[in-house]
């Protein structure tokens, strides 16, 4: 896989050049509920600040690799992303300074975004495995923000 491109999107200052796509991989090689926790914690870092429950811009550039994730990963990694996308599209905020990207509302995009996994989280909400409770939980955040 290519790496990414992403030092065009404002993030994190804690940052180094790597963090992101570490976090990334983290989500995807999840295999037990620790992995998924660690990298569900990894990720909100390399986002934003978890404490503070903002996000930066940089939350744009990777939404295509959270997709793919949803789509062909493992449950474990599956409900590690639901997690982040929950607390990402519930209750965190962008970084001040950071509400827009490009004259684009950070936020009403990511937003977007989440409403737009429902076809994916919808069929993982029916079964017993380990992300079927965090499917049901992003769906409800989905079902909530409709307009």
């Amino acid at each position: 896989m290519a790496p990414l491109d992403l030092d065009h999107f404002p993030q994190p200052e804690s940052n180094d050049s790597g963090s992101v796509e570490a976090a990334l991989e983290a989500l995807r090689v999840a295999y037990d509920q620790s992995t998924a926790d660690d990298a569900y914690d990894a990720f909100l870092w390399a986002m934003g600040n978890n404490h503070a429950g903002t996000f930066y811009p940089i939350m744009l550039g990777v939404l295509p690799d959270l997709e793919k994730i949803l789509m062909d990963g493992t449950p474990w990694a599956r409900r590690a992303v639901m997690e982040s996308l929950i607390d990402l599209g519930g209750t965190f905020t962008p970084e001040r300074g950071h509400e827009t990207y490009l004259g684009a509302s950070v936020q009403e995009t990511l937003k977007a975004f989440i409403q737009s996994m429902h076809r994916h989280v919808k069929p993982l909400a029916a079964g017993n495995d380990s992300c079927a409770q965090s499917a049901r939980d992003l769906l409800e955040l989905i079902d909530d923000q409709r307009d």
